[in-house]
């Protein structure tokens, strides 16, 4: 019987092992809803979103344009970023305040915005009630915005850019 390769098994188990590590490590400020720790949460989302831009740059090549805004200094009133795919499709996370009666709580909000004729802005990210943000919902979200913007490519749409 040929010995096969464990190589591909090791490497989802490295996966499993480095996605609930990074989980555990965000768990403390990923549930706290202070301006400071959700700041810091948008930080990570951040630099997650930087890496995968350029993962997305090494496999389409330098014929797709794909940008990770700046992020804002801590003291900006209005924290955000922006991953931009060819020149209308985007997502932008952003730090929001929600009012309520017991309080001040902050969150991220992620909006995804699709141009060309069939174009939308909508909601995205983690459901709140069970959610938590991760790399892969990062990524899924991304590959969602890919997607969006091979589907308008293929109709000849505007938003193919």
């Amino acid at each position: 019987m040929p010995t096969l390769s464990l190589e591909p098994f090791r490497r989802r188990v490295e996966q499993l092992r480095d996605a609930w590590a990074e989980r555990r490590a965000l768990r403390g400020i990923a549930r706290a809803h202070d301006r400071e720790s959700q700041l810091a949460l948008l930080r990570t989302l951040h630099g997650w979103a930087t890496e995968a831009a350029a993962e997305i740059r090494a496999v389409y090549g330098p014929g797709l344009a794909v940008e990770v805004s700046r992020l804002p200094f801590d003291d900006a009133e209005a924290a955000a970023f922006t991953v931009r795919v060819a020149q209308d499709h985007t997502l932008t996370f952003a730090l929001v305040e929600r009012r309520r009666v017991g309080g001040t709580r902050w969150h991220i909000a992620v909006t995804m915005s699709t141009g060309g004729p069939r174009g939308s802005t909508v909601a995205a990210g983690p459901e709140r009630r069970n959610g938590q943000w991760t790399r892969a919902r990062l990524e899924d979200l991304l590959l969602s915005l890919l997607g969006a913007y091979e589907r308008a490519r293929s109709e000849g749409g505007e938003g193919a850019g």
